[in-house]
């Protein structure tokens, strides 16, 4: 878990000043995640937190993210598995 809190830090500092990512919703409206969300996205994924974000993103049905990324989709993915 150590490391895997390390690699997050480390994420969420190269993600500093880039730009938002877009979520794209079912009735085709967007939604921008903004600052630094990827550390409570996979943490409520992984760990089943049911935040308000985590809501979101697994309402959404796309997003672009910068730098051409998928976390976004994993974590949709993982939120929206039968498991």
């Amino acid at each position: 878990m150590r490391k895997l809190n390390k690699r997050l830090a480390s994420l969420e500092q190269r993600s500093r000043g880039e730009p938002p990512a877009m979520l794209i919703m079912p009735d085709g409206r967007t939604e921008m995640l903004r600052g630094n969300y990827m550390s409570e996205l996979l943490s409520g994924a992984c760990g089943g937190e049911r935040t308000p974000l985590v809501d979101l993103v697994a309402r959404s049905v796309s997003s672009t993210e910068p730098g051409g990324g998928h976390m976004i989709e994993l974590a949709r993915a993982i939120l929206n598995s039968p498991a």
